[in-house]
């Protein structure tokens, strides 16, 4: 007999996230689409002023890098 199992819950994001979420997960996109993810890259794609991404921009690489899913062969 085959059983059948529900999938885990996935688990929401924030209704909020904050910027350092937020330009993380923009880079993953950007990196995702074959861009190469630069301050001014980011300012343009995402939206960002270039103070937010002094500010928060090695916060969120760190975030991004972390988040990446990587597949070896």
């Amino acid at each position: 007999m085959i059983g059948f199992e529900n999938a885990p819950a996935a688990t929401l994001p924030p209704e909020n996230p904050s910027i350092v979420e937020r330009m993380a997960e923009t880079m993953r996109d950007m990196r995702a689409a074959g861009m190469t993810v630069t301050a001014r890259a980011l300012a343009v794609y995402g939206d960002y002023a270039d103070a937010d991404i002094e500010r928060h921009g090695e916060e969120a690489a760190a975030l991004a890098r972390a988040r990446a899913v990587r597949r070896l062969a």
